[in-house]
């Protein structure tokens, strides 16, 4: 008879992975009130993120999430490893708010077994300080880890300007850099489970029920999952990142790259050509994706002499005008009217590169000059 999974999920940390359909799965125990589970809408398991409030550990309890493997955690492919890259490693409270309140405290244990103890913490004070503890004793080793991380991923990518070994995939640099770093050392407390959870879907387990028909219906509908990695287990964070990363260097079909808006590690969803991220940690945030390409015009416009010009001058004309100083019948004024729709359409084809910054320049220097040698007639 088949038996369940003995896979332990009261302590430390599983990963799971599935190229095909771009996601991966986790489970470990989670803690906080400030933790919120979404659903996927598909597949029905549950996805974390920070709600938007959270900003220290003041008044927080440590309600205690277990999951098992049959319902585990649910992220985008290569969620894990970008969330590690991208991490604020710099205090306890900002590394909980970008890595450990995704991912738990299982992932420390590396560092210190004083981690073992803490959901016998008998308040949340405990619970926090000794969280705190024990990643300021650590933090400079686990920033440590996360450079050499950074650093291979660069390599592999040609990232932030490292263009070396340029003519080698991804695939081989990432072996010739494990092998000078000595990376594949972590790997020696890792344990790999078979993974077989595909066969305790309820609708499909049985002799009788699994006809090819019912589950072919169910890998359609998503909820029968046979194509996925086998499952690593471990209580260190070293050796779980070393297993995403050997993961994501694997895969020939995807890569990372950083976003053109913020800067940050992310994985394109659908084109290598993507330049903006999807990274979220909190409730209802919105990822550069979505505001992207108008922040980054922010940013660009924003630094321009034309455009510091265009609104000090803007401002300088519309005092004027409120304070009666210019004519609203004037020459003036109707060239003002048609500068302020010309300047408008100059900087949509600024934005969409039809226009250079030095000809924006030199149009909004010369209409201003033109502006200023009209009369009130």
């Amino acid at each position: 008879m088949l038996g369940t999974p003995e896979i332990p999920n009261a302590t430390g940390f599983s990963i799971w992975f599935n190229k095909k359909e771009k996601k991966e799965y986790y489970v470990t125990p989670l803690t906080g009130k400030q933790i919120k589970l979404t659903k996927d809408i598909v597949t029905k398991k549950n996805q974390v993120l920070l709600n938007s409030d959270f900003e220290n550990f003041t008044n927080l309890n440590c309600n205690l999430y277990l999951f098992n493997y049959l319902m585990p955690l649910e992220e985008k492919y290569g969620t894990f490893l970008v969330r590690f890259l991208n991490a604020d490693f710099t205090s306890a409270i900002t590394a909980y708010k970008t890595f450990f309140g995704f991912y738990g405290l299982e992932l420390l244990k590396d560092y210190s077994a004083e981690i073992t103890s803490l959901f016998r913490k008998k308040s949340e004070i405990e619970y926090y300080k000794t969280y705190i503890s024990v990643f300021d004793k650590y933090k400079e080793k686990i920033i440590s880890f996360q450079n050499t991380i950074k650093g291979c991923v660069n390599y592999m990518y040609n990232l932030h300007g490292d263009e070396k070994a340029k003519e080698y995939p991804p695939q081989i640099k990432f072996v010739s850099f494990a092998l000078q770093q000595e990376l594949y050392k972590y790997t020696k407390v890792t344990t790999i489970y078979f993974n077989n959870l595909f066969a305790f879907n309820d609708d499909v387990k049985g002799t009788y029920q699994a006809s090819p028909a019912k589950v072919t219906r169910k890998v359609k509908e998503g909820t029968l999952d046979y194509k996925t990695s086998n499952i690593y287990h471990a209580s260190s964070l070293t050796n779980i990142v070393f297993i995403a990363l050997n993961e994501m260097a694997m895969n020939t079909t995807a890569i990372i790259k950083t976003c053109q808006n913020c800067g940050k590690y992310f994985i394109p969803t659908s084109k290598e050509s993507e330049i903006y991220c999807d990274n979220v940690y909190f409730v209802d945030e919105k990822p550069c994706r979505v505001t992207g390409a108008a922040e980054t015009f922010k940013k660009n416009i924003g630094e321009l002499e034309g455009y510091k010009l265009y609104k000090k001058t803007y401002q300088r004309i519309t005092m004027q005008i409120a304070r009666g100083k210019i004519n609203p019948y004037s020459q003036k004024y109707k060239y003002f009217c048609e500068w302020k729709q010309t300047a408008q359409n100059y900087m949509k084809n600024f934005k969409k590169g039809k226009l250079k910054a030095d000809d924006f320049n030199y149009w909004v220097s010369e209409s201003i000059r033109k502006f200023d040698k009209l009369n009130e007639k």
